[in-house]
């Protein structure tokens, strides 16, 4: 994995660290991520969870604002995926 993937990839956390963090939270709370827009005022927008979860593998992509996309085809070269998979919350 080269640096720039690396240090992009360190910005995630993992599935314990997301139950540790939720753990004192009301568990009938409803949960939403948010993502900046790209906009001058970088707006927060919500997303939305649909409840269901699958494993995935990402790849670097110039498509995409943090620099990875979802390998939803494994046809991302080599040296482009990164090698873990990781949780897809949908």
């Amino acid at each position: 994995m080269n640096t720039k993937m690396r240090s992009r990839h360190n910005r995630t956390i993992t599935v314990r660290e997301l139950i540790d963090a939720l753990e004192l939270e009301d568990e009938n709370a409803l949960v939403i991520f948010s993502a900046d827009y790209g906009d001058y005022s970088h707006t927060q927008q919500a997303l939305f969870i649909e409840g269901t979860t699958e494993e995935v593998t990402i790849h670097e992509s110039a498509y995409s604002r943090t620099g990875f996309a979802i390998d939803e085809n494994d046809e991302a070269e080599d040296a482009s995926v990164l090698e873990q998979t990781y949780l897809l919350l949908k």
